[in-house]
Order: structure tokens, then C-alpha cells, then sequence
């Protein structure tokens, strides 16, 4: 059952965000990725990275983590990190047929920490940068039903996984009462959701090819997202929009609840699966899809959120020398 409940407008203008004369879908990737040094943070590409909008960067690596703040105080200031932050993370991901090694943020303790003292995390930047052979990196997000009411932007380079209720204060399943929630947005290469009865164990060996052996339960998440697909090519079909979100359970009778916004700018470059390549290799079973679109939204953007513009000619008239308009 898919319930889609938010307006569609088709065959309008497009908005180019202001990115400089290569401003294509793969070149877009760039919005998550770490800038090079030698970039303005000023510069057209700059102003709109999610790297230097953010006032937590975290960043992992082989042999380290390294945790600071953003671009507000020139990323001056090291961050402890080690009560929010888990890097031995690892499940299976049956549509990338790849182990996972994520960096999991305890989005609670992260909260709790208040790791920047007086200046709060609005905007929150991940990228594991560690080597993968035969694996692929994510980034995990778990204990994320209440957020600051501020709001909260997560984005990251890399594949994202929600693990549970995210910024979900009401998690009737199919409601779309957002009263409560925060403005919050995911970014990133992908987003797969895991519900609340996930568990990485049942992910390996023999049940790797079984959902039925990752029983899925009712999960809401309510944000305005962002984030890569792989298009459809001739060959493989994208999974359209009642795909968008990656699944790896068998939800049964069970609902995914989603109040938000959905953007693609760009193809992944990680998680590059197509989403059925056919025969029974399929990853997840379906749950009841009821998506809906926030109007909280059209007033109050996530922390962030890129700006596209354009000029609109409204009244106007010509002014007379020495004369008062």
C-alpha cells in the first residue's frame, strides 16, 4: 500500500542553484563532499557546501577520529566525541550485497553532550573516510526521535542509515501530525531506513538472503531529505518514488510513516546498487508507504538547506531626472 498525501507540480521552470557554470547532477555530489583546501569558503560552491554550513564536522579516519567545529570559528575548536560517536559499527547490506562499516551518532547523547558549549549544533557534518576492500562505509544515525527544537541537519558524504523513529514525537503509524517536530534534514549519497527492530546480527550468513529473517516494525520519520539514487538506465528501473528510501527488512503489516521532502540532485557514488536486479534477489519486503508532505516546511527550512533563486519582475517605472519615486 503506498498513500502519498502532498501536492505535485509537474512541467515548471527549473531552479539552478548557484554553483558556477558545471551545475550537473554529478557534479552536485559536491554539496556533501569535503571541499579542497584551496576553496574559498566564500566562493560560489563554498557558500553552499554542507562541510562549511556546519558547526560540528566530524571526521574518521584509519587510524583516527577527529571532531571540531565548523567554518563559524574558522574550525578552530577540538570536539570530544567519544560519548556520541561508535566507529565499530558493521552489518550487511543485502542490496549492495557489501558488509557496512559505519560510523553510528548517538543523535540523544549528542544532544545531551552539548558539545560546542554555548554555540549549538544546528548543522552536523559526518564523513568516514576510512578504507574499504570488498566493504562500504555508512554513516548511522540511531536515538533520533526527539531533536533540538531549534532543528538539525545531519549530512554526510557517504551512505546514511536511520536506525528507528527520527524527530517523531507522534509515531502513530500514517499520521501526519508533525505538531512537535523539529526542523530536520537528511543529506547525504543515499538513505536506507531501519526500523526500530533492526538488528545488525540477524544481517549475516544465512539470513543475508532471507528478509523474512529482519522483521521489520512501525517507524516514523519526519525530515526534509536529500540525498543520491541510482537512475534507471535501460537495464535497471530506480524504484521510482515509493523507493527513494532504501529497505533491507521484511516490514510485513507493518507501516513507514514519512512526513517531509524528497530531493535528488545527484547519482550516488557509494551505494551504486540498482535497486532489483531481478530474480529473487530482492532485499526487503514492502511496508504500508504513507508519505506525506510537511507544510511545516514551506515556512520553516532545515538549517542549511541550499537557496536556488531567481528574479521575478514585479511593478516597475521608469524615474525622472530630480524627481522623487
Amino acid at each position: 500500500t503506498n498513500i502519498y498525501q502532498g501536492e505535485h507540480d509537474w512541467n515548471v521552470g527549473s531552479l539552478n542553484l548557484p554553483l558556477g557554470t558545471n551545475n550537473n547532477p554529478a557534479n552536485l555530489h559536491a554539496l556533501i563532499d569535503i571541499p579542497p583546501g584551496s576553496e574559498p569558503t566564500n566562493s560560489l560552491m563554498g557558500l553552499q557546501r554542507y562541510y562549511n554550513k556546519a558547526d560540528l564536522i566530524i571526521l574518521v579516519s584509519n587510524t583516527t577520529v577527529i571532531a571540531k567545529s565548523g567554518a563559524y570559528d574558522n574550525f578552530s575548536t577540538p570536539v570530544s566525541w567519544t560519548n556520541f560517536v561508535n566507529t565499530n559499527i558493521s552489518f550487511n547490506n543485502q542490496r549492495e550485497n557489501k558488509t557496512i562499516q559505519a560510523t553510528q551518532i548517538d543523535i540523544g547523547k549528542l544532544i545531551a553532550a552539548n558539545p560546542l558549549g554555548g554555540h549549538p549544533v544546528k548543522v552536523l557534518y559526518v564523513a568516514d573516510l576510512r578504507t574499504q576492500s570488498g566493504t562500504e562505509s555508512g554513516v548511522r544515525l540511531t536515538n533520533g526521535i526527539t531533536l533540538p527544537a531549534a532543528g538539525l541537519t545531519v549530512a554526510t558524504r557517504n551512505p546514511l542509515y536511520v536506525l528507528g523513529h527520527y524527530n517523531a514525537p507522534n509515531t502513530t503509524p500514517g499520521s501526519t501530525n508533525t505538531t512537535g517536530t523539529a526542523p530536520a534534514s537528511l543529506v547525504a549519497d543515499a538513505v536506507t531506513i531501519l526500523s526500530g527492530a533492526w538488528k545488525d546480527s540477524n544481517s549475516f550468513g544465512v539470513n543475508s538472503n532471507d528478509p523474512t529473517k529482519r522483521p521489520g516494525t512501525n517507524t516514523t520519520v519526519n525530515a526534509a531529505v536529500l540525498a543520491g539514487i541510482v537512475p534507471s538506465d535501460g537495464t535497471y528501473f530506480s524504484g521510482g518514488v515509493e523507493n527513494f528510501f532504501r529497505l533491507l527488512e521484511d516490514w510485513g503489516p507493518n507501516g513507514l510513516t514519512f512526513n517531509g521532502s524528497m530531493v535528488v540532485l545527484f547519482p550516488s557514488q557509494f551505494a551504486t546498487a540498482p535497486w532489483w536486479p531481478g530474480g529473487s534477489n530482492l532485499s526487503y519486503a514492502p511496508p504500508d508507504r504513507f508519505f506525506s508532505f510537511d507544510p511545516k516546511l514551506k515556512d520553516n527550512l532545515p538549517p542549511g538547506t541550499p537557496c536556488a533563486c531567481t528574479v521575478i519582475r514585479s511593478a516597475w517605472n521608469i524615474a525622472q531626472p530630480n524627481s522623487t519615486q
